[in-house]
């Protein structure tokens, strides 16, 4: 069952949804988000713009959350790697119900509970969207840190087989 709203709420819902997730931000930051639109200069911003339509298509017209992980990811793995608590990084999902409230025309009891149903679901696709970016991140990290390890182990050798008046190693 599609979810219909008329033009005005639709715009008016991704307007606010946008501001409330910038508004998250720092104040120096928001005023970034919101005036900068050059997509190299201001990369968060630009896939906010970009990605919360499709993922509030998916929500209204009752697609898969699946269909739209490629823009979840987009914005939730920017989260990811700022550090934030999982839970921070994917309540923007969450502020949707709210702005529903306030935007939509009266919604029905029953409206209510089907978008907030689809809501959840999403805010749970998102949640996994950021578990796999937390988990590449860490997967990184700990290359990163095996591979200094390893160079500093060869300098190692390479040094005390000098002091023990062994030709240099090659490794």
């Amino acid at each position: 069952m599609s979810l219909n709203l008329s033009q005005t709420e639709r715009t008016k819902m991704l307007a606010r949804w946008f501001d409330r997730i910038v508004d998250g931000y720092p104040a120096e930051t928001a005023q970034f988000l919101r005036d900068q639109s050059d997509p190299f200069a201001n990369p968060v911003g630009a896939a906010l713009r970009e990605e919360l339509t499709p993922i509030f298509d998916a929500i209204l017209d009752d697609r898969d959350p699946s269909e739209v992980e490629p823009a979840l990811d987009r914005i939730v793995r920017v989260r990811a790697l700022q550090e934030m608590s999982p839970s921070r990084a994917v309540s923007f999902v969450l502020e949707l119900k709210e702005i529903f409230d306030e935007v939509a025309d009266g919604p029905s009891g029953e409206a209510k509970r089907i978008f907030d149903s689809r809501v959840d679901q999403m805010l749970l696709t998102a949640f996994n969207v950021f578990s796999r970016c937390r988990e590449q991140v860490y997967g990184i990290r700990v290359k990163e840190v095996r591979n200094r390890s390893l160079k500093v182990m060869e300098r190692l050798n390479s040094w005390r087989e000098e002091r023990a008046g062994g030709p240099p190693s090659n490794t």
